[in-house]
């Protein structure tokens, strides 16, 4: 059974409001104010990726094209289109009661590469080159995400490269 692009998009959205609303969630849970600020600001991205994909639903219910990204990301910004979703069965991300920060920050990894996985292949199936851009820039987005769970990882292990501890400036005076 081959999905339209309307389910693509109400799934897509569906795994970003799970995902703001983890990183909402995921911040409270934080005991360093770097890690709250990092999932506070993780948060406000994914809001942007549901406003962004909220107005391409908006255009094809009502029998339009796929905007370019550009557009997209300029028309979504001047209003929500939340109400749009209200019908659909939103998952919700599980934490264990007794999960430390560790687990949290590992939570969202794994939350990270799906959606970049899910993205990558749902734009290799797109026809429309705005639907490509758009999963491609999610795809980047995403992988952005991915490293800085990535780095506070590394940071709260003591393994890998955190990008707070500066070994050295690029910056030259």
């Amino acid at each position: 059974m081959q999905r339209t692009s309307v389910d693509v998009l109400r799934d897509a959205i569906a795994m970003e409001m799970d995902g703001k609303e983890f990183f909402e969630r995921a911040s409270g849970m934080m005991t360093r104010k770097r890690s709250r600020d990092m999932f506070v600001s993780l948060a406000s991205q994914e809001k942007r990726h549901i406003d962004v994909l909220g107005h391409q639903l908006g255009l094809l219910g009502k029998g339009l094209d796929w905007a370019t990204l550009e557009d997209a990301r300029r028309a979504s910004g001047s209003s929500s289109r939340h109400s749009v979703f209200a019908d659909t069965g939103i998952r919700h991300l599980k934490l264990k009661p007794d999960a430390g920060e560790l687990d949290v920050v590992d939570l969202g990894i794994d939350v990270e590469k799906r959606s970049i996985e899910y993205y990558r292949t749902a734009g290799q199936q797109m026809d429309d080159a705005n639907a490509r851009q758009v999963f491609n820039w999610l795809v980047g987005e995403e992988s952005g995400h991915l490293i800085i769970l990535q780095a506070e990882r590394d940071s709260r292990s003591g393994s890998g490269f955190y990008y707070g501890n500066m070994e050295f400036s690029l910056e030259t005076e």
